[in-house]
């Protein structure tokens, strides 16, 4: 899997943002990794002075010191987004070069494995032939299945579906006199899908 720099900087705070542009300069400056970025390392670096000065400032609450601690924020920001782009490029998916410049590396996450739902529960619903179905959500999954299909439960039961990306929903229209069996199920990537335990309920 091809390695990426994480250069996602919007819940990056101002004071690590600060320490960002500075280890890049310095990891940057002279390294052996890198053709000569020239100009661009040097502007890293004024930048980067400016916003630690321009942060130290905004320390006082001024609001045009707080405005001028944004702005320089910005193209500190646009700046290394420029380095990094010649980073990746040079680097070519090798992650010890790209570590070598001072960027933080975007984690790989493979898909999510699903747990076993908890909680499954069916209550009667609002009105005549209403059930009530929900569970505890499930982390990960997209979207969760409700089903149901007329009691006793046999391998040629035929189940009932409805889709949602809740994990509670009122399954309404149920014929009243009938006992019936139901579940959910988390589905989650790559066709993952889990089940809860069968419950039963009379419908009246």
């Amino acid at each position: 899997m091809k390695k990426k720099l994480a250069l996602n900087f919007t819940e990056t705070s101002d004071s690590d943002l600060s320490v960002v542009g500075a280890r890049v300069a310095q990891c940057m400056t002279e390294n052996e990794h890198f053709s000569d970025p020239g100009m661009l390392i040097i502007k890293l670096k004024e930048i980067t002075k400016q916003y630690s000065h321009a942060l130290a400032d905004a320390r006082s609450g001024d609001r045009v010191k707080v405005s001028i601690k944004n702005d320089t924020r910005e193209l500190l920001i646009k700046k290394l987004k420029q380095v990094a782009d010649l980073v990746q490029s040079e680097a070519q998916n090798s992650e010890y070069i790209l570590i070598s410049s001072g960027f933080p590396t975007a984690k790989q996450q493979g898909p999510r494995v699903l747990k076993e739902p908890v909680d499954f529960s069916i209550l009667p619903g609002p009105n005549p032939g209403d059930i009530i179905m929900k569970m505890r959500r499930v982390i990960g999954a997209r979207s969760y299945l409700y089903q149901w299909t007329p009691a006793p439960l046999t391998p040629e039961s035929i189940w009932e579906s409805i889709a949602d990306t809740r994990c509670k929903k009122v399954i309404s229209g149920l014929p009243l006199g009938v006992n019936y069996c139901f579940r959910m199920a988390a589905v989650g990537s790559r066709t993952q899908i889990v089940y809860t335990r069968v419950l039963s309920r009379y419908i009246s």
